[in-house]
């Protein structure tokens, strides 16, 4: 039995992976695929893994969490705003301001990777490596080479990302499996990634000296690739380790 549920969990990785590409291959104003592919992916995991399908993929959170949840996302959203235009300047970008469509996208484009980067691959991951540390920065190096290898090889531009934007990458994945192991569920995971993303991915990019149009991986390079932003990512991984460390010990003392 413990078998084939492990083989349904995998066969669910694997089809939630194939189709995580499919809105980022239909180009601009793309937001509503990524609705689509969230209603797949939900009619996929009830599908193969039944009525547990809700806690594999993450989303079982306890009546408290959800209005902490919606708290989380808030503050992240008015950080990121208070944040980005300080580092467009730095950076040399003029941005316009994304659609209410494009930002709605983007919180179902975060909901679906934490599904599949949070809830399915470290449910998968902790039946063979049972360490946290470990499959936490295990996976956040797979999170980070995911975006390297998509721009590099896929994107038509086939920009590199930078070592500062890797860097950021990993150590945002590194806290969001970190709020993932702590919780046991995507919500606290979702609220960083989307409150984030969808402040910026949906905006259009200038180079403020030759108003050349970017594209995403160069977006992603002068953005993330910021020696500010790679700071604040570095300091929030750091903080998630401590709080994972604390977690087990404020478990055991109300037990």
């Amino acid at each position: 039995m413990q078998q084939e549920l492990s083989w349904r969990g995998l066969t669910a990785l694997l089809v939630v992976a194939a189709l995580m590409p499919w809105p980022l291959l239909l180009g601009q104003d793309n937001w509503w695929a990524f609705i689509l592919v969230s209603a797949a992916i939900a009619g996929t995991l009830r599908l193969l893994l039944g009525q547990q399908w809700i806690s594999c993929a993450g989303l079982k959170l306890p009546p408290a969490h959800v209005l902490m949840v919606v708290a989380a996302f808030a503050v992240v959203i008015t950080g990121s705003k208070l944040l980005l235009p300080i580092v467009y300047e730095a950076a040399g970008l003029k941005v316009n301001a994304p659609s209410i469509e494009g930002q709605t996208g983007f919180l179902f484009q975060a909901f679906n990777e934490e599904i599949l980067f949070r809830a399915l691959l470290i449910g998968f991951t902790v039946q063979y490596a049972r360490s946290a540390p470990v499959v936490s920065l295990g996976l956040a190096f797979l999170f980070a080479v995911t975006h390297f290898v998509l721009y590099r090889f896929s994107n038509p531009m086939h920009v590199a990302l930078s070592i500062n934007t890797l860097a950021t990458l990993f150590l945002a994945g590194v806290a969001m499996n970190n709020l993932y192991f702590i919780f046991r569920h995507i919500g606290f995971s979702w609220a960083l990634h989307a409150g984030w993303n969808a402040v910026w991915l949906p905006a259009t990019f200038y180079d403020a000296t030759t108003n050349e149009r970017l594209h995403e991986p160069q977006i992603f390079n002068r953005v993330l690739g910021s020696p500010t932003i790679v700071a604040i990512a570095c300091a929030i991984a750091a903080l998630s380790f401590v709080f994972l460390a604390w977690r087990p010990r404020a478990s055991s003392a109300n037990a």
